[in-house]
């Protein structure tokens, strides 16, 4: 297991919830450039939501439902961006471009943006062969801001998947956890080499970190503090009343005052949001 970089925080207490789909809506609309979502983030405000589709170099606004609202989008000078978060302390939104593996930092006034690659970061040694060897396609995927330890978590995709943990100021990795069987990211329908790591957002009670995987279609909770194996959640949702897995689950985000989940998945014209309930230990089910 990779593991540098300890740091001093506390492990959090993620409790053992429980995880139950509400309702879904589709998003999709290729005609704005809106077909293959890669990251989602509640808006500044709460009231909206971030989002980015890796085929349009672009920030979409959308409302609470998944629909395009207002100005469609903000033209930015990268493409291929994989995941996105409001950074609320310094009133900017972060992207990952995941095939020039750098975090892109974005003023919402003047939509003037800067790069920071991780090869530029201290502390790139410890990773530096992870991204060396693997293919372009499978860097960094999401990222989330954590306010309460003032850092930002970034995911690296798979061989091998990583959790980095990254200095607010974008100039440090300052722990890096390699995601294995043993911390329970496992799922029984994929190797260990296929299964992916491709959204993550933070689980305000608990510091704990919601982690979505496109391939294994599963849903993990997981202490970025400690040792303990994450939570694990198969993902589906129900079409005509009936059961069905969520493929390509690609974006998540927490809203801390519905205590739900917002997931977006990447299925072309089909590509819906979808919303699930967290049940917390002792909430009725």
């Amino acid at each position: 297991m990779l593991l540098v970089g300890l740091g001093s925080h506390a492990q959090a207490d993620c409790g053992a919830p429980a995880v139950r789909y509400l309702d879904s809506d589709k998003i999709a609309k290729s005609s704005k450039g809106y077909s293959e979502p890669s990251g989602l983030s509640l808006s500044e405000d709460g009231r909206a939501l971030l989002s980015v589709s890796d085929d349009t170099a672009a920030i979409f606004s959308l409302g609470p439902k998944g629909g395009l609202k207002g100005r469609d989008d903000i033209a930015l000078k990268q493409p291929d961006l994989e995941g996105i978060a409001w950074d609320a302390a310094r009133n900017r939104i972060l992207t990952v471009n995941e095939g020039a593996a750098e975090i892109l930092a974005t003023d919402p006034q003047t939509w003037d943006s800067t790069a920071f690659p991780l090869s530029k970061m201290t502390g790139y040694s410890a990773v530096e062969r992870a991204f060396a060897t693997s293919d372009s396609n499978d860097l960094l995927e999401g990222i989330a801001v954590d306010p309460g330890r003032d850092r930002i978590f970034v995911l690296k995709e798979k061989r091998p998947r990583l959790l980095l943990e990254i200095s607010a100021d974008l100039t440090e990795i300052l722990r890096a956890t390699e995601l294995t069987p043993a911390l329970g990211f496992v799922d029984d329908d994929q190797g260990d080499g296929p299964l992916d790591v491709s959204g993550v957002s933070v689980d305000r009670p608990t510091g704990c970190l919601w982690i979505v995987s496109d391939r294994g279609q599963r849903l993990f909770l997981f202490d970025p503090s400690g040792d303990s194996p994450a939570h694990s959640f198969a993902l589906g949702w129900l079409k005509d009343k009936k059961p069905r897995p969520l493929p390509h689950a690609e974006g998540i985000a927490h809203d801390p005052e519905t205590d739900r989940l917002l997931i977006v998945n990447d299925d072309g014209k089909s590509s819906r949001l979808f919303v699930f309930e967290v049940l917390r230990d002792g909430a009725p089910g």
